[in-house]
């Protein structure tokens, strides 16, 4: 084992170990692509539509499933922002690839300020003005627009006028259903998202104001506030649900989804006529609300993370879920696509945890090395014993090695992290991270206790003086005693309060020549114990390899425990 680590050994660990967090990402990111249901619409006949990943499912008025529209036959490639329809049924949408770069979703998730012109980048990218039925598209506006990140729109049917919520921009804008701009973009606003025009006033939940706010829709005096209305109560609060980012008129009352702050995980809040709380929707516990639709006397909710749309009366009380055969097929193919990529995703971490696992039993399993100087170590022995003196330490190249092996671990350590890191803070998936918290949790664990019980290895020496044997913690603490009252086994050497670990026969810390050749037959007069006996003195003598010996051992108790209980 004290053989140098090759350079390109080293460069082809952290290759892999780089390619497997690589892959772990891009799988989880493409599983959690495969969403549950999200915007929920009315089109101008009535029907339902619900917007799950890249397809439209349209139902009637009542709810009974009609048809599937699959956008990418009208140029979606990836499904981005919102969508409305005009008053003869277009459908206004975003085409073409999703063209956010990795450095745009980090200043995103930082708030900043998207900078990107809404200039479309190709002909075929933008909004598009497009018939459900012929699935013939127009682009909105003669030059084009393309907000490339999230957006909320509404279009008033009475004069097919359109607003948009530019939300990474923290603008709100104002066309023409040709796409002609009516009015300057309106400021002011945190990140806001849906709109809602109500009693000629345009409503938006201005998410990162944690307000819906009231402004003017006319175009000369477009977007000037009129009035905010609080829409985060105690309930939200204590919740850690203050970030609005949907919401619906309900009869006579507001209902409003307040999500947290990685814009997921949201509750529903209703409020009266006059913005007053009332009462919160009965959810389960890890529901992700997305978009409100009131239908005739009900009020469905879209789930992402049940995939499902949840149906209540218009008091809040819960009603069979939607039935719909459109979304169940989806659902069936998505569970198993998000099945494959997640497998994929794991055995990123799965590379990633065993070339870990590897590296540290290596550097425990290697055999003993050939020294080039063992001639001379023997004629200093001899000397030594002619002397009546024998003094041992450890092996300085085993250290080196040892702790070369533990750097390349930790750095191994530190990229898989980096990835859960990464996937929570860009990705937004935090279920990946709930789910590798624990397991994550425990190889930390297992590299500080190794790293903590490898350092107390070394500085140490063992000194047989005529009858009195003398040891040398790793502190640099000494205790000497007469060679009968030491008690040591082939791994370690003990005396009332020291302990000195001489290591296992294929992980030596001192070199087992020595030990076999020089210290043992030293020991006649010395008591040798049995590995238990030996583990309970390193337990007394509170040397780190015992103590970590009970925290296996409570761990695992615990581990049992928790299982039988659950």
């Amino acid at each position: 084992m004290n053989s140098e680590v090759h350079p390109a050994v080293a460069a082809l660990v952290l290759f892999v170990a780089a390619m497997a967090v690589a892959i772990w990402m891009w799988g989880s990111g493409v599983a959690a692509g495969f969403g549950g249901p999200a915007e929920l619409r009315t089109g101008p006949d009535g029907h339902r539509f619900v917007q799950i990943q890249n397809y439209l499912v349209e139902h009637d008025a009542n709810g009974a499933y009609l048809e599937t529209h699959d956008l990418e036959e009208m140029g979606v490639e990836l499904f981005l922002g919102g969508y409305a329809f005009f008053s003869n049924g277009d459908i206004l949408l975003r085409r073409g690839p999703d063209q956010r770069s990795f450095f745009d979703n980090v200043r995103a998730y930082r708030r900043e300020t998207n900078l990107v012109p809404i200039v479309p980048e190709s002909p075929e990218s933008g909004l598009f003005r497009c018939s459900l039925d012929t699935l013939a598209c127009t682009r909105f506006g003669e030059e084009g627009i393309d907000f490339k990140a999230a957006y909320s729109v509404f279009i008033d049917w009475e004069s097919d006028e359109v607003y948009f919520s530019d939300t990474t921009r923290h603008l709100l804008r104002k066309y023409a259903s040709n796409g002609a701009e009516l009015a300057p973009p309106g400021a002011g606003f945190k990140f806001p998202n849906q709109l809602l025009l109500h009693d000629g006033q345009l409503l938006v939940a201005d998410t990162n104001h944690h307000v819906i706010r009231i402004v003017e829709p006319e175009s000369t005096e477009f977007a000037q506030l009129v009035e905010d209305m609080d829409v985060v109560p105690g309930a939200a609060t204590l919740a850690k649900q203050t970030w609005p980012s949907h919401f619906a008129r309900v009869g006579h009352e507001w209902w409003v989804n307040n999500m947290q702050t990685g814009m997921n995980l949201g509750g529903i809040y209703v409020f009266d006529n006059e913005w007053q709380y009332s009462r919160r929707i009965d959810l389960p516990a890890d529901a992700d609300p997305i978009s409100i639709l009131p239908v005739g006397d009900t009020v469905w909710v879209s789930d992402w993370n049940n995939d499902t749309v949840w149906r209540f009366s218009a008091s809040g009380q819960p009603l069979a879920d939607l039935e719909s055969e459109g979304l169940k097929a989806i659902l069936e193919s998505s569970r198993q696509e998000r099945l494959k990529y997640n497998i994929l995703s794991y055995a990123g971490v799965a590379a990633v945890v065993l070339l870990f696992l590897i590296l540290v039993l290596r550097s425990f399993t290697s055999g003993p090395s050939k020294t080039r100087h063992r001639d001379s170590a023997l004629d200093e022995a001899v000397s030594d014993v002619q002397q009546g003196r024998l003094h041992l330490e450890p092996d300085e190249k085993m250290r080196k090695r040892m702790n070369r092996m533990l750097s390349v671990a930790g750095a191994l350590l530190l990229l898989a992290v980096a990835g859960v890191f990464i996937n929570f803070e860009v990705m937004s998936d935090p279920e990946v991270l709930l789910v590798l918290a624990l397991p994550f949790a425990g190889v930390v664990l297992i590299g500080i206790l190794m790293a903590w019980v490898n350092r107390a290895n070394w500085g140490t020496s063992v000194t047989v003086d005529g009858d009195t044997v003398t040891l040398t913690d790793h502190t640099g603490r000494q205790s000497r005693c007469p060679i009968r009252q030491v008690r040591y086994d082939k791994t370690a050497i003990a005396t009332r309060d020291t302990v000195v670990i001489l290591g296992l026969p294929n992980a030596q810390i001192y070199k087992r020549s020595d030990i076999q050749e020089k210290l043992l037959p030293r020991l006649a007069e010395a008591r040798e114990v049995g590995p238990l006996a030996m583990l309970r003195i390193q337990i007394e003598a509170r040397h780190p390899q015992g103590m970590v010996a009970v925290l296996t051992i409570v761990g695992l108790l615990g581990f049992g425990i928790v299982q039988i209980l659950s």
